[in-house]
């Protein structure tokens, strides 16, 4: 099981995020202590974990008002050692490849993209199969059962990630769907997002059989806590 820090990035600031309601996403407080800063966040919470992945959702370019794809580089750049999940609202092939391309001739290597079933257009999975580098994310938003029926066809084992937008914060899960989720999509190598507020909810997944939670809300505790415990 594999813990990931999830960072929501909008104007350049990492912002609080909440039930996937993105109009009342505010700059990330933590004990009255200012980490909007997507860097000083990350090395505060590499210094106290032992976090290898970092999903980063570049809310301005889903919500295509913008993008931080320059300070996106900087912060790959700044930790090689980590791999980074990129959600930057991805829509079709050539996106995705012109992604990789400019990453390419930065010499940045240290990521994979996040192909969101809330942006892409084009259904055909096969036609990002050029791409070693991505994982799927089911937004469960509503429009997620033709997906779920997609998914389940879709015989090589894919990186999935089921993100639960309406939980995000830490609103808790509903055991009794992800498990009905999991028996129908067991021969894929799924995550869990949004809703996960305890380590023992980690636990019981990865005994499920999931391989990564994606998570601010319990991080963001234990990095609050250890910073009133700091001298």
């Amino acid at each position: 099981m594999q813990i990931i820090l999830a960072v929501d990035i909008v104007e350049g600031k990492v912002v609080k995020a909440f039930a996937g309601i993105r109009s009342n996403y505010k700059p990330l407080f933590l004990n009255h202590k200012d980490y909007s800063n997507p860097l000083v966040l990350i090395k505060e919470i590499v210094k106290r974990t032992n976090l290898k992945k970092i999903y980063i959702a570049d809310i301005d370019a889903i919500s295509k008002t913008g993008d931080n794809s320059i300070l996106i580089d900087k912060i790959l750049n700044n930790f090689p050692n980590l791999t980074f999940l990129i959600d930057a609202g991805f829509q079709y092939p050539v996106s995705v490849y012109n992604y990789h391309k400019r990453k390419f001739l930065k010499k940045i290597e240290n990521y994979k993209v996040v192909l969101g079933t809330e942006t892409i257009k084009n259904y055909n999975l096969k036609s990002y199969k050029f791409s070693k580098k991505f994982e799927l994310s089911i937004d469960f938003n509503g429009k997620e059962s033709e997906w779920l029926k997609r998914i389940r066809k879709e015989k090589y084992p894919m990186d999935i990630i089921l993100m639960f937008l309406d939980k995000v914060g830490g609103r808790g899960l509903n055991f009794k769907f992800i498990k009905k989720l999991y028996r129908k999509l067991s021969n894929h190598n799924l995550s869990i997002a949004g809703g996960i507020k305890t380590e023992q909810e980690i636990k019981q997944l990865s005994r499920m059989g999931f391989v990564g939670v994606l998570s601010a809300t319990m991080i963001h505790k234990k990095l609050s806590r250890d910073s009133i415990l700091s001298p």
